[in-house]
């Protein structure tokens, strides 16, 4: 992970841009600018030659190579987890399928990236790729245009495209129905043109053109879904040739709103320290997944941005909260202290295992591997939070009370405690379960709140 990303103290500048991923499910990638002729449904796909062919019998393919079965190509990432989900259950469906279905995973990444990933995961999980796939691709991604993946595209032996899809669309039952002939109905994955903008280069206030900063350097932008752009969000200072603080957030939920501005930077709001007293709760928080969700994100997010002078930083979360009343009077959010069962972070000794050597800021993380250098306690566990163990059922308190920099390295299973703990040991730390008094995010309907 770039460390340009991040600083000491000052997480969020990639921290938000990854909470987005988590919160909206889904995994995108920068869409290329593409001048080739993307192909449709319908659509005969040319024998286009392929190169970077792993496990083949040859460093070459053409999409003729698999004829007589349905060809799936499996457009993926290594940083996507549905797609690095998909691994075991690729192979199951292939030796179910016998003969009749073949997957051929799909990356713009390099041949290096993807072994060591391969290696690691084939170490930890026991799942490897065992049929051929492509990596650095620059043919298939220009044929099938995207933005998001994974992105499966349905080839069958007369090379015609009869679907693209998300992964939904990837069950036993569905691929039986085709391969047997029988009518069955799969929703195409349609990924709508980018606009080009990313929230890393400048404020999309301006990129729109819709605002210009007032004399004192102030000013603000809010919009409901906006065709084009990314869902993301970012904390920016900006010093080049001004000193301005900016938050931008692009086709978040209401429910993303209100956790960064109650949230301020250092606190991370798990669905179980969130209350919803609305009404209309589906509004803010969902458990939709592929073409659902797809449909329901036009019509639930929104774009806000804040640009203020520096100095004017600290109280920007309360500005945003403020803007928050204003913009959504529907609602109204605050927090309260309530006690919950909680997973503590403790030390287990007096001894210093942890404090950091170096004087730069690193921090790496590969879905296996984490490393950091010169982090806060602090800020380690807002990522344990919002990132690496995001799944936890108990939201993640530090009760260490060390206040220095810490250097770890930590080859561990996130998405098990016991697994996590093995790897804190040899820094004399430990994830307990306690009871605390913690902050909660309550929103209700103002209606309510007036009563």
């Amino acid at each position: 992970m770039n460390s340009r990303f991040c600083s000491p103290g000052k997480l969020l500048h990639y921290m938000f841009y990854l909470l987005l991923a988590f919160s909206l499910m889904m995994c995108w990638r920068p869409a290329s600018a593409q001048k080739s002729v993307a192909l449709s449904v319908g659509d005969t796909v040319p024998d286009v030659l392929i190169r970077n062919v792993l496990n083949y019998h040859s460093p070459v393919a053409r999409i003729s190579d698999f004829k007589g079965k349905l060809l799936i190509l499996d457009f993926w990432a290594t940083w996507c987890k549905p797609c690095v989900m998909m691994v075991p259950r690729m192979d199951s469906l292939e030796k179910h399928f016998d003969g009749q279905l073949q997957f051929l995973p799909v990356t713009y990444q390099s041949r290096q990236e993807v072994a060591v990933f391969r290696d690691k995961l084939a170490k930890r999980t026991g799942h490897r790729i065992q049929g051929p796939e492509v990596v650095s691709d620059s043919v298939l991604s220009k044929l099938f245009v995207h933005n998001a993946v994974p992105h499966y595209v349905w080839i069958n032996a007369d090379r015609k495209v009869v679907a693209i899809t998300g992964l939904e669309e990837i069950t036993r039952p569905k691929l039986a129905a085709y391969v047997s002939g029988k009518s069955t109905t799969l929703s195409t994955k349609t990924d709508e043109l980018r606009l080009g903008y990313s929230a890393m280069d400048g404020p999309l206030s301006g990129f729109l053109a819709q605002t210009k900063l007032r004399p004192d350097g102030y000013r603000t932008f809010f919009s409901p879904y906006i065709k084009g752009l990314r869902s993301q969000a970012i904390l920016k200072e900006i010093s080049s040739g001004q000193d301005h603080w900016r938050m931008t957030l692009t086709n978040v939920t209401p429910l993303s709103l209100y956790k960064y501005a109650y949230g301020e930077g250092r606190r991370f709001f798990s669905m179980n320290t969130i209350e919803l007293q609305t009404k209309d709760s589906l509004d803010f928080y969902n458990n939709f997944s592929g073409a659902k969700l797809r449909e329901w994100i036009p019509s639930g997010t929104y774009c806000y941005e804040m640009v203020v002078p520096a100095a004017m930083a600290p109280k920007a979360f309360g500005m945003m909260r403020d803007d928050l009343s204003r913009l959504l009077p529907r609602y109204s959010a605050r927090t309260e202290k309530r006690q919950r069962q909680v997973l503590a972070l403790i030390r287990t000794s007096d001894q210093d295992r942890i404090g950091s050597k170096t004087a730069q800021f690193s921090e790496s993380f590969d879905k296996f591997t984490y490393q950091v250098r010169r982090k806060s306690m602090t800020d380690f566990v807002t990522g344990l939070n919002g990132i690496y163990m995001n799944g936890s059922k108990l939201v993640i308190v530090d009760m260490t009370g060390y206040k220095g920099f810490i250097d770890l390295d930590l080859d561990v299973n996130f998405a098990r405690t016991d697994d996590v703990n093995k790897g804190l040991a040899r820094y004399d730390l430990k994830l307990v379960e306690r009871t605390a008094d913690i902050d909660v995010l309550v929103i209700c309907d103002t209606s309510a709140v007036a009563q």
